[in-house]
């Protein structure tokens, strides 16, 4: 051979090696090497029947989340044991000739590259029909309802989860209604080669079965009436599997107990009566809470609470709690009455002392409230109070000539006002949320004829969605309105009830309450109505950190049920947040992107505090 021709050869396997170890085309695993290499990208050649989601979840090998640094070394004894894994997923959901060819690697910048896996999946197993025979009978009126609740159906792939699920879906489904001694067998034939399966499904219903009675074992302090009292089922009642769930998280959610199991006696001549056995281990009936933070708005933060559970008997609950800051300081006890007067409402009596002290006033406050709460469900719950306030205005760090009402240093205010709302929460992590919704309404009421110093109604809405991006985390909005109208012979609100917005919660632009109208010092002056849009999109970044763009909008407008559009400030920015067990560490660095003319602050605004803006 030529040495030109052979140097020629040479540099085009070189080439070769470099772009992937094979021509395009023809899948290869490649040799081990000792080159230190990251995967930066995965994808798959081939992948339909499977989204690469789930390929990926049983995959070790890990892609490197960022260009130039962390992330582990590409390791191909992992990632051989790595291909095996995709095959066998493949053979439990049906595809028995799926197999991977091989993989190879596209270099990118740098030692990053590209792992490509090729797959080819076959054609999967169909199930070809489904025999259901309930109490030896091929129809029936529980046919329909037993085929459409099966993992697998006629037509559909056959995967061996699904088949080995069977028989817990048909009890769990017979249960709910009643029939919770319902026997199940399944069987069927496999043809691999021919890729059909046909299952039967043999089902003897049994008799419906009814609540019996129930044991309580392990309660010393809690009453065996308290615990009963949260059973959504009774003695006699059909049986329903839901109902005991239920009960069990109802017993949890009281905070009496630590531990909570309901069980069905097995065993025994019951008949069509199934015993309850609850076994609960009572959780401490005092706790005393602490905590400190800090803020770029409140500043250094304490906390101090104590609570007991079951005081004086019957579920109640007592709580004393108090917490300074530069911006508010208060002391408060709360109880809380279960079960008032029906077992899905309960009753909040609280009072305490506050002193708020905000940008342009410092306000005294000591209080009684008391709210009746109906909770209609896990998610929705309704309210209707009352409120008694004593009101001193300390300090008003305003100019005499440019406030919104006429408030007077040293005035008192004594507010007597109806509250009623609803709130709606569907989401997953009320601390960290990702996927759901959440909706708020409060409806205050002030008159004369409750005894108030000040008359006016006050209306608040706000709604939350979350939407996730998986892999590309989550999609946070949020909307709030609000306005207040003076009733009566009432000429202003004082500012202590007035809205305020701009800060690390509201439009991450601003200073803390300085979006809105100020007077000629920039002390915020508060408004009658306010409205406040943010956009979040939350993603991920290594282990426990996370990052935020950002987009708010909002405004605070001097009349009640005001709204110009042309008005509203809009700001973007960043942030970076670190997840912990009491919710993210944060910290925000907003634009605004059209200030008003000679704002007397800086365009732009950081903002570090613990939690999510919304």
């Amino acid at each position: 051979m030529p040495a030109r021709l052979g140097k020629r050869l040479f540099l085009i396997l070189l080439f070769a090696i470099a772009m992937g170890g094979a021509p395009a085309g023809a899948a290869s695993r490649p040799s081990p090497s000792s080159d230190v290499r990251y995967v930066r990208f995965l994808r798959f050649v081939g992948v339909q029947g499977l989204s690469p989601d789930r390929l990926k979840k049983v995959m070790e090998t890990r892609v490197r989340r960022f260009r130039w640094f962390g992330g582990e070394p590409l390791d191909e004894q992992v990632l051989e044991k790595d291909l095996e894994r995709i095959e066998r997923l493949y053979r439990s959901e049906g595809y028995y000739d799926a197999r991977v060819l091989g993989y190879r690697l596209l270099p990118l910048a740098g030692s990053n590259h590209i792992l490509e896996i090729q797959v080819d999946e076959g054609d999967p197993v169909i199930v070809e029909s489904v025999r259901l025979y309930v109490d030896g009978k091929e129809s029936g009126p529980w046919h329909k309802e037993l085929l459409s609740a099966l993992p697998l159906k006629e037509g559909g792939r056959f995967t061996s989860p699904g088949f080995e699920n069977i028989e817990r879906t048909v009890r769990r489904f017979l249960a709910e209604w009643g029939y919770a001694r319902a026997q199940v067998e399944t069987g069927g034939s496999l043809d691999k080669q021919a890729r059909k399966a046909v299952i039967r499904v043999d089902v003897q219903m049994g008799p419906p079965c009814y609540f019996g009675p129930v044991t309580i074992e392990g309660n010393r302090k809690v009453s065996a009436d308290v615990i009963r009292r949260e059973l959504t089922f009774r003695e006699g009642e059909r049986f329903r599997t839901s109902a005991v769930t239920a009960s069990q998280k109802r017993l949890m959610d009281t905070r009496l107990f630590s531990f909570v199991d309901v069980q069905v006696v097995e065993g025994g001549d019951t008949g069509p009566r199934l015993p309850i056995h609850i076994v609960v281990k009572e959780a401490k009936s005092q706790s005393i809470r602490f905590g400190a933070g800090y803020g770029t708005e409140d500043k250094l933060r304490g906390m101090l609470g104590w609570e007991y559970r079951n005081f004086l008997g019957g579920g109640r609950n007592l709580q004393v709690s108090a917490k300074a800051s530069s911006l508010a300081r208060y002391v408060e006890g709360r109880l809380l009455q279960p079960h008032f007067p029906w077992p899905n409402a309960f009753l909040t009596s609280s009072g305490g002392y506050s002193r708020e002290i905000q940008e342009s006033f410092e306000n005294e406050q000591y209080y009684i409230r008391n709210q009746w709460n109906i909770r209609e469900s896990d998610r929705l719950l309704f309210y209707l109070g009352h409120n008694l306030e004593a009101n001193q205005l300390l300090s008003l760090d305003l100019q005499p000539d440019q406030t919104l009402g006429a408030e007077k240093e040293g005035e008192d205010y004594f507010v007597s006002s109806l509250v009623a709302g609803a709130s709606y929460q569907r989401v997953d992590d009320l601390l960290d949320p990702h996927k759901g919704w959440q909706v708020f309404q409060r409806l205050e009421w002030g008159s004369g004829l409750l005894g108030s110093d000040v008359s006016f109604v006050k209306l608040s809405l706000e709604g939350r969605a979350y939407l996730p991006l998986d892999p590309l985390g989550v999609l946070a909005l949020r909307a709030r309105w609000g306005s207040i109208k003076e009733l009566e012979d009432t000429s202003y609100v004082p500012i202590f009830k007035r809205y305020f917005t701009g800060g690390s919660n509201s439009v991450r632009g601003y200073p803390y309450q300085k979006l809105g109208p100020l007077d000629d010092a920039g002390n915020p002056l508060g408004g009658l109505t306010v409205l406040e849009g943010n956009l979040d999109w939350r993603f991920p970044l290594k282990d426990s950190w996370e990052g935020v763009l950002f987009l708010d909008a909002g405004n605070v407008y001097p009349r009640g049920y005001e709204l110009v559009w042309d008005q509203l400030r809009f700001t973007t920015g960043v942030g970076l947040r670190y997840k912990t067990p009491v919710g993210p560490v944060r910290v925000d660095l907003g634009y605004q992107l059209n200030p008003p003319d000679d704002a007397p602050f800086n365009r732009y605004q950081i903002h570090f505090s613990i939690g999510h803006a919304f």
